[in-house]
């Protein structure tokens, strides 16, 4: 059927179009209140033994479009404060790209349990609990990780004899990570379009990187950038990372090629240089005031930039 729309009201058309879309700068942060800390603790979520209480973690509201191009104003994460500015641009630059987002909620709408949440190809942030199979603690559990299309990118794990393991199950059917390919749909949602989005807003390590296992919905910072932002005061932590992504930006202008390829060594690379020491959140317990005085001068770019 063809729709004739000089025939159709100028108002109905604009209706129609607000109706299906929103501002792409419309991401919002807000505290986490009472009521919200203690649904999560009663979920499993949160814990008085969490790095991150909820006094530092922030919820960010913003928009995104499903896989059928419908326009949602209610997408959620919960990160930690310093981070929650940048995980609004993250989202804000995902909706205007048009990148599909299947659904994202708090996970404690899942008990806590990342198998459900994966199996609902739900996208999140904040959970107080362990690496997969391990005892160490994710960087989930510092607000500082966020996890996006489990569906479209699995977590994919290894056994001894090389057979592959696929979280959800049901991402098996991405392990083909080509976007386009003969005779094919197009494979749309999948993280490698936007390794580039996350990394300017501070996210620069991704899962689909490391060769076993494999996480190819995982984004995050470092765990000695995580440790030392959760023991620092807000306004130290905000500082600090403000000035990691600005070491981004700046030398990925400065060295385009190197980035391109991913060989970057990020600000805290740059910070240990300059302090002599191989861990800046052990730096910090040592000497908070010294680490906070390199972080207040502006840095010096160099080869350090990138990584050799």
């Amino acid at each position: 059927m063809i729709i004739c729309y000089r025939h159709i009201p100028m108002t109905l058309l604009i209706a129609a179009t607000v109706s299906t879309t929103f501002s792409v700068s419309a991401a919002q942060i807000s505290a986490i209140s009472a009521a919200e800390c203690q649904a999560m603790t009663k979920a499993g979520v949160m814990a008085a033994a969490a790095p991150v209480p909820c006094q530092r973690l922030k919820k960010v509201t913003f928009n995104y479009r499903d896989f059928a191009g419908k326009a949602h104003a209610n997408g959620q994460l919960v990160v930690m404060d310093a981070v929650a500015p940048y995980v609004g641009k993250i989202f804000d630059a995902l909706y205007q790209q048009g990148f599909p987002i299947h659904k994202a909620v708090p996970i404690e709408a899942y008990g806590g349990n990342d198998t459900r949440s994966m199996t609902a190809n739900n996208t999140s942030a904040f959970n107080y609990r362990p690496v997969a199979g391990t005892g160490s603690l994710s960087l989930h559990a510092y607000g500082a990780a966020i996890d996006i299309n489990p569906l479209q990118n699995p977590f994919v794990t290894f056994s001894g004899n090389g057979n592959a393991k696929f979280s959800p199950t049901q991402g098996t059917r991405y392990a083909n990570r080509a976007s386009y390919r003969f005779g094919k749909s197009d494979s749309r949602g999948m993280a490698e379009v936007v390794i580039d989005i996350f990394a300017r807003n501070g996210f620069q390590y991704w899962g689909g990187f490391w060769d076993s296992p494999i996480d190819y919905q995982h984004f995050q910072l470092t765990k000695d950038m995580a440790l030392t932002m959760s023991k620092m005061t807000p306004a130290q932590a905000a500082l600090f990372f403000k000035r990691y992504v600005a070491w981004y930006d700046s030398c990925s202008k400065m060295y385009p090629t190197a980035y391109s390829h991913y060989k970057f060594n990020d600000y805290t690379e740059y910070l240990k240089g300059k302090l002599s020491v191989k861990s800046l959140n052990k730096a910090y317990d040592a000497d908070p005031k010294r680490v906070m005085s390199a972080i207040n001068l502006q840095p010096v770019r160099s080869a350090i930039c990138v990584k050799r």
